[in-house]
């Protein structure tokens, strides 16, 4: 009985460790407002005319649901215009989101628009600000694609 409720114990806070946790998600959603003017208030992207939209969606978002420090290198960074794929080009919000409020547009974004993916610390925030610091100029769509790539082959190998 003992092993059962221990083991029962320990599924209990591994399941919530990744729930994120509702000031967050309420911090996230008013910092947001940020994102929406380009993403959208459901995350799908803001429509221009028929075709186009402003930026790609958040929902299934590989950048966004992938390795969260590769987001953060995107929201920090921003994305250069290349092509006419997107009307805009991703703005660096490096300025404008301290580690908190980045930490919690993360996570909400991260658990919004059907994403599942875990919650976003203002430590590791802390720590990939200061890692890219010297970074100036906004990150290629190729860039994110190799940055993207690796970080999926590096999980698939076995430890």
């Amino acid at each position: 009985m003992k092993a059962i409720t221990s083991l029962f114990l320990a599924s209990t806070l591994l399941a919530s460790a990744a729930e994120p946790d509702a000031a967050a998600m309420a911090d996230g959603k008013a910092n947001f407002m940020n994102c929406m003017a380009c993403h959208g208030l459901d995350g799908t992207g803001m429509k221009v005319g028929p075709t186009m939209v402003m930026a790609p969606s958040l929902a299934g978002s590989k950048i966004a649901n992938g390795d969260p420090e590769i987001f953060a290198q995107v929201v920090l960074k921003g994305i250069k215009k290349e092509g006419a794929e997107f009307l805009q080009m991703m703005l660096p919000l490096e300025a404008t989101l301290d580690d908190k409020k980045l930490a919690s547009v993360m996570t909400y974004v991260r658990g919004s628009f059907d994403n599942k993916a875990d919650p976003v610390t203002e430590a590791q925030v802390k720590e990939w600000r200061a890692k890219y610091a010297d970074r100036k100029e906004p990150l290629t769509r190729a860039e994110i694609a190799e940055l993207t790539k690796k970080s999926e082959e590096a999980k698939k190998k076995p430890e």
